[in-house]
């Protein structure tokens, strides 16, 4: 008898929080380009994660944006079998409903390796020309060569590799493409690019056999160790460079170098522009913790558009029949009038209030071309129990 009344609790607990979950959802909104809607008509994309996705807390239960708008916009998967959502052009922070499909994890995992797949230069070494392969395990079956050996070369991290005999130079044909823009920049570049020996913040001894420039570029110091890159281009959109069995940012590389040592151990190196692959010196500046999530809150995402700014308002004494003072926020109007941010929120939401002095109302967002909004649809938003694939390692989710 207890156990049956103590399982009634819990049935009873749980249609009590998908109910409270629901009448709460009901008030977000999401569109065909990936922007929420929050239930105060705050409009942003999520928060960027480090994985790339995007994320939003609604009722206190985060959700991936991209499975939201899959969603609400798809419905259910077409199978159980394919309840991945996988972002076709491989972008995990681009969720327009255009760039989003439902996959199996098969087809997933393909897909993320269709997009990785990449061209590779080779050569014996000596020579001028360079020949092409389709990928790095085609080059390796090829000549002969270690596919391990192969991956190296293509990072950087060897100069050469040996194949039935012959030593062979290998590179990503998009560095190809890289090498020309450099020697088209050449002349540019003598004129302002300065190198130092790399240093790392915090760290008093410099990093053997490594050379940094102003411009975010890393080159060995001996000879016939690779030459000049920007690094190794990490999932996560920072470069790193491999030294001594350690894994070194470019950026924190450029900012130990040229812009001395920061003023606490804990500081962190903020891009200015967003732009993770952006390493030039100037582009980069110590900021603490909380000054670069602040950064990241308030600044452009992709393409300029803010990512959280609050829900801007406008204000004017009642019976004023002038213009409406703008204000970016709630709780900036509320700073500026006296008033509470509760009072201005119900009042621009046309709920009842007691204002006699000020007129609120929210300013009018414009919206994207194409955008079409639906209230959020949370069921099936979020990925079967027991599964790992929201997991930031899955590829391509």
């Amino acid at each position: 008898m207890l156990h049956s009344a103590s399982s009634s609790r819990v049935l009873t607990a749980r249609v009590q929080s998908i109910y409270q979950l629901r009448c709460t959802s009901n008030a977000w909104q999401i569109s065909s380009c990936g922007r929420v809607r929050t239930s105060t008509g705050a409009i942003h994309f999520g928060s960027l994660m480090q994985s790339g996705y995007r994320q939003v807390l609604i009722a206190k239960h985060p959700y991936l944006v991209h499975r939201v708008v899959a969603a609400t916009f798809f419905g259910p998967p077409p199978d159980p079998s394919r309840w991945q959502v996988n972002h076709i052009d491989g972008d995990r922070s681009n969720n327009h409903v255009s760039n989003l499909q439902y996959v199996s994890a098969s087809e997933n995992v393909r897909h993320s390796w269709a997009k990785r797949s990449r061209k590779v230069l080779w050569r014996p070494f000596g020579n001028t020309s360079w020949s092409q392969s389709a990928s790095q395990s085609e080059a390796s079956a090829l000549l002969g060569v270690a596919s391990q050996k192969v991956s190296l070369c293509c990072t950087g991290l060897r100069t050469k590799a040996l194949g039935r005999g012959i030593w062979y130079e290998f590179k990503l044909e998009s560095e190809q493409a890289d090498e020309e823009c450099l020697a088209s920049q050449r002349q540019v570049w003598l004129s302002d690019e300065r190198w130092h020996v790399a240093k790392y913040p915090c760290e008093s001894d410099p990093i053997p056999n490594l050379l940094v420039s102003n411009h975010g570029r890393i080159s060995p110091i001996k000879r016939g160790r690779g030459g000049m890159t920007r690094g190794t281009l990490a999932r996560n959109g920072y470069y790193v460079v491999n030294r001594l069995g350690r894994s070194l940012l470019v950026h924190r590389l450029v900012a130990g170098t040229f812009l001395d040592q920061p003023l606490s151990p804990d500081m962190q190196v903020n891009h200015i522009d967003l732009d993770r692959g952006n390493n030039h010196v100037e582009n980069l500046e110590y900021v603490t913790p909380a000054q670069n999530i602040k950064h990241g809150y308030r600044h452009r995402a992709k393409g300029g558009t803010p990512i959280w700014k609050g829900k801007a308002v406008q204000a004017r004494t009642r019976g004023y029949a002038g213009l409406w003072q703008d204000f970016v926020s709630i709780k900036s109007a509320a700073a500026m009038t006296g008033i509470s941010p509760r009072c201005i929120s119900r009042a621009c939401a046309g709920a009842p209030h007691n204002l006699a002095e000020w007129d609120f109302r929210f300013v009018k967002e414009e919206p994207l071309p194409g955008e079409e909004w639906r209230a959020v649809v949370l069921e099936g938003a979020r990925a079967p129990k027991g599964s790992s694939s929201e997991l930031p390692e899955v590829p391509g989710h």
